[in-house]
């Protein structure tokens, strides 16, 4: 779209922040399908659909206040990953995800991994993936139990928690360092020692509609090969077929609802072992691009998801997502009037 042409990126043409829209067709068949869908079936579904989910969301704030009782760490992930890991996979079931194709992949050219084979995740690892919708925030609930973070444009990090996770998904990043923001080495080695799951790092500190990648927040910037850290390298991506699964602009709640009126979504989740993220020596002293801003690390994570998506690294950022955030909020209420936005 022209009015949102200054967030097109000048390296790739990829306009990463506009939400998606589906192919103008002008077959009868379609326009009865979404007359059926947007009027008659959807509506209900929803409906249905948004009451089981309010039940669930209730039975886990009942679940986390008791959770929060418990003083042993371990314990308190351990009764949180029981409880959550089903309810969350009763919500995207709901939501419309009857099935996620989950796949372990390799970059190595002649490598096979076996079908069966399970990547363990322990406490401590740092889980690092693009972000396009509170649905990836869910999905690692439902897989993980992980501690959810939210990174600062300086590079440090805040432990939030998973509400607080999808509150901040999609809404306008808010960079500024708040207190009780430490770095990301220190919210891994608590995770270590008290086992309390997992760290899920969104590098790029923002949703995207998935046609590319931003630049990331500088989280990664003061790690080296050196470091003891396990990495593992998740990438999501939604099939687009009629409705826009990535959440960038506009109201959540209706968001959601228009996802519920689906019957069905596609979700592919490709992931490299551990073993194939590993930054290593060589990895840290490859030439990449960004390396200076994102640090060595970041840059050889961009670079990873980049390859298994396959899809290109954008000049844009999480503060070209404000700028954006306003401009749409600005002509969304006073309108479009032609002109100029700079940076």
């Amino acid at each position: 779209m022209e009015k949102y042409s200054h967030w097109r990126d000048s390296g790739t043409g990829i306009q990463p922040f506009l939400p998606l829209k589906p192919p103008k067709s002008n077959s009868a068949l379609d326009g009865i399908l979404f007359f059926l869908n947007t009027f008659i079936i959807g509506p209900p579904l929803a409906i249905i659909r948004l009451s089981l989910i309010f039940i669930v969301f209730i039975m886990y704030l009942i679940q986390n206040i008791i959770i929060k009782l418990i003083p042993i760490d371990s314990i308190k992930w351990l009764l949180g990953k029981i409880l959550f890991t089903l309810e969350t996979r009763m919500v995207l079931f709901y939501m419309g995800f009857n099935w996620i194709n989950s796949q372990k992949v390799t970059l190595t050219r002649g490598r096979k991994h076996a079908k069966k084979e399970i990547t363990k995740v322990s406490h401590g690892d740092v889980i690092v993936c693009n972000c396009q919708s509170y649905v990836d925030v869910i999905y690692f609930l439902f897989k993980y139990n992980p501690i959810f973070i939210k990174i600062f444009e300086n590079g440090k990090v805040k432990p939030i928690s998973f509400l607080e996770a999808i509150k901040i998904n999609g809404s306008y990043p808010e960079l500024k360092e708040e207190e009780g923001a430490s770095s990301l080495k220190d919210i891994i080695k608590e995770a270590k020692e008290k086992k309390s799951g997992p760290v899920v790092v969104f590098p790029e500190g923002t949703t995207t509609n998935g046609k590319g990648l931003l630049k990331f927040l500088p989280v990664f910037k003061d790690f080296t090969s050196k470091d003891e850290l396990v990495l593992h390298v998740y990438s999501i991506k939604y099939q687009f077929s009629g409705y826009n699964i990535s959440y960038t602009v506009g109201s959540k709640f209706g968001h959601l609802y228009n996802l519920c009126t689906k019957l069905h979504h596609s979700m592919s989740v490709k992931y490299l072992s551990a073993e194939e993220s590993q930054f290593n020596d060589i990895a840290a002293q490859a030439d990449l691009p960004n390396s200076i801003v994102e640090g060595q690390l970041g840059a050889h994570i961009s670079k990873l998801i980049g390859q298994v998506l396959r899809i290109r690294k954008t000049g844009l950022g999480a503060k070209d997502k404000q700028e954006f955030l306003d401009y749409f909020n600005e002509i969304n209420k006073k309108g479009y009037k032609n002109t100029k936005k700079t940076k």
